[in-house]
């Protein structure tokens, strides 16, 4: 049974309607985007437990093929299994990275004092290297009347001699 062309709906063709149906799709957007934004943690680990979810499930289902156990028996397998293989990848490693951290820290530590005094040797001025202690020294300097705030003073900058030509262009 066919519906007569004149008797079909006509999509709207006018321009106020476009307009507004355009209007509305960029404030949902807009919207959606705002959204997104102050959220993106929560989104986040929501995504991050489906994921985890579909994971657990997928050994549950790996493990249901070797053994025919209830489901919630072979979560609980796959679950223990996991944890225990965590536990004993912290336990095994735990002391080395902890020490590895510990090695890395005085490692950036020592570097920036080297780079520090390398800057200061070729007249750079450092002083933003001190932003951790902008605010220790800026309390010292509002809470006592009798000393004014000092600053170290700077390298000053000094271009090296003019270099002589070798011997063999001097001749």
């Amino acid at each position: 049974m066919t519906i007569p062309a004149d008797e079909r709906p006509r999509p709207r063709a006018d321009l106020a309607w476009a307009i507004s149906v355009g209007g509305i799709g960029v404030v949902l957007f807009t919207a959606m985007l705002v959204f997104t934004w102050y959220f993106a943690a929560t989104l986040l680990l929501i995504f991050t437990g489906m994921l985890l979810g579909l994971g657990l499930n997928a050994l549950t289902g790996a493990l249901g093929r070797r053994m025919h156990l209830p489901h919630p028996v072979r979560l609980a397998i796959v679950c223990i299994a996991l944890a225990l293989m965590l536990a004993g990848v912290a336990y095994l490693g735990g002391a080395t990275i902890a020490e590895q951290a510990s090695l890395l820290s005085n490692t950036i530590k020592s570097q920036i004092t080297n780079v520090r005094s390398f800057l200061e040797g070729h007249g750079i001025d450092t002083s933003f290297f001190d932003l951790g202690n902008a605010a220790p020294d800026a309390t010292a300097a509002t809470t006592s009347d009798s000393t004014p705030h000092q600053q170290r003073p700077r390298a000053v900058h000094c271009p090296a001699p003019a270099r002589s030509p070798p011997a063999a262009e001097r001749s």
